[in-house]
């Protein structure tokens, strides 16, 4: 599975949501075209079965037939490897997983199931005891997320396609990912509310704090340490951070003699500017803010200002590799320019398909992840009054962050 097919079922979503109103056109519009994504034929029996049969043993010891919506099999057609319970779209998936327990434990070399209503996913295994399904699923997303970054999830979920399953692999892998996001949890927790975690409470003060702890001590030093959080958050993902990065992977990775090309650039790298090239290691570049670059904000500023933002609201702020355009902190972009003597460039925080829709007269496409979500090639900077709707839907997703 690719970011695109999974963006083009994503899109059929949100296009024909309203018209799909029973399971069999969950099925059909979403849920088919979603194992087709993954390389499986779901006309093929020898890869997909629809209303596969296991035997179900009830506590009475009888055995009866219970069937499950899709089954996945592997390349002889024998063993099923993936199952998929499907409900209608807008089903409340989470509390009806039982059945997909029931099946998993019928079927011992099977490892994972997935229970959707063709806009949530949800992928179970049985990592903590075999044949018994978690209670929690170790993956899950939604077409519905308007943050949802089709680039990771079409990744992961490249694993289950025909062309990459590996059960061993992909049980390590959903371990990882079982830990990842209780990780993401805990952290989350602490940081949304330090003073819940007396431990954090204590390591972060260690050294600083040189006293007798008591519990008004613990009070005073937890409250300070709220206040701390944003500060410290916010010098830790600084765009002086991304660009350092971005630099330091340079210096690793580009060759002695760049070639130099005129073809534009993919979507895996920002456009190149010809200053660029002298960031060979050993070499230092400084950041030199072009009166050009100032007219964009300018411009920029006066299209925000039109659509009813405070002027002074719109900050700007220039890096080695872009020139910066914030909401209201320096930390929250929402357009950044790419202002390269032969490639101009701006990406913005709307997905690549509506921004398309509000600037169809621009070449656009998918953003490298660490810089954008859209990115918009002009000419010059005068340009940005073409793009004002664009500009202002940017700011909106930034506010609404």
């Amino acid at each position: 599975m690719d970011a695109k097919g999974l963006r083009d079922i994503g899109r059929r979503y949100q296009e024909n949501r309203e018209f799909i109103v029973n399971e069999e056109m969950t099925k059909a519009s979403l849920i088919a075209p979603f194992i087709a994504a993954l390389g499986y034929d779901p006309s093929n029996p020898r890869e997909v079965r629809l209303e596969f049969v296991a035997d179900f043993t009830a506590n009475d010891g009888k055995r009866t037939p219970d069937r499950m919506d899709y089954a996945i099999f592997d390349a002889s057609g024998q063993t099923p490897i993936l199952v998929i319970e499907a409900k209608q779209l807008g089903a409340d998936i989470r509390t009806r997983s039982p059945q997909l327990a029931r099946y998993m434990s019928q079927l011992p070399d099977l490892r994972f199931g997935i229970i959707t209503d063709g806009c949530e996913y949800l992928l179970f295994s049985d990592l903590a005891h075999p044949n018994v399904m978690d209670e929690t699923p170790f993956f899950s997303f939604s077409l519905a997320d308007p943050k949802l970054d089709y680039e990771s999830v079409a990744k992961f979920l490249g694993k289950f396609s025909r062309d990459q399953f590996k059960t061993e692999r992909l049980v390590a892998d959903a371990e990882d990912s079982n830990y990842r996001q209780q990780m993401i949890n805990k952290l989350a927790q602490t940081l949304r509310s330090p003073e819940s975690d007396e431990k954090f409470v204590k390591w972060l003060s260690e050294g600083i704090y040189q006293g007798v702890r008591t519990q008004a001590v613990l009070d005073r030093l937890a409250r300070i340490a709220r206040e701390a959080m944003q500060p410290a958050i916010l010098r830790t993902i600084s765009d002086d951070f991304l660009s350092d990065l971005r630099n330091r992977i340079n210096d690793v990775t580009r060759p002695v003699e760049p070639q130099r090309t005129t073809e534009p650039p993919s979507a895996e790298q920002p456009p190149i500017d010809d200053a660029e090239d002298s960031s060979k290691p050993g070499t230092t570049r400084s950041i030199v803010t072009s009166e050009e670059e100032l007219d964009f904000h300018r411009m920029v500023r006066d299209i925000c200002v039109k659509a009813g933002e405070s002027p002074d609201s719109i900050l700007c702020r220039d890096t080695i590799n872009y020139f910066n355009i914030s909401y209201g902190s320096p930390s929250k972009w929402f357009l950044r320019l790419f202002n390269g003597k032969r490639t101009k460039a701006v990406t913005t925080l709307v997905p690549t398909e509506e921004a398309k829709t509000l600037a169809s007269d621009f070449r656009i496409e998918d953003a490298p992840q660490a810089f954008g979500v859209s990115r918009v090639y002009i000419d010059s900077v005068d340009q940005a009054w073409a793009l004002a709707t664009l500009i202002t839907r940017s700011l909106e997703i930034c506010k609404g962050s």
